[in-house]
């Protein structure tokens, strides 16, 4: 049953978080600074994700979906924004 659904489920997210990234699209410094994790992240939030970008000339990138109950600290001390 799980692998039934999980594609949907799947395709509903990506839809929504590139619905939530339009106006990013647009203003792509808008998102909070995250410099203390790595240089020129960014953050967004979706619900309870944490979303990670950096803004690129032509685009702008994804580096991480979090949810946010995970722990972020031990997550950047093992490079997980590099």
């Amino acid at each position: 049953m799980a692998t039934e659904t999980s594609e949907p489920v799947a395709t509903r997210f990506v839809t929504a978080i590139e619905r939530h990234f339009e106006p990013l699209r647009h203003f792509p410094c808008s998102g909070p600074s995250r410099e203390q994790l790595a240089p020129g992240l960014r953050v967004t939030f979706h619900g309870p994700y944490v979303i990670y970008y950096r803004p690129q000339p032509d685009a702008l990138v994804i580096i991480r979906v979090i949810h946010g109950s995970r722990d972020l600290a031990a997550l950047a001390k093992r490079g997980g924004f590099a």
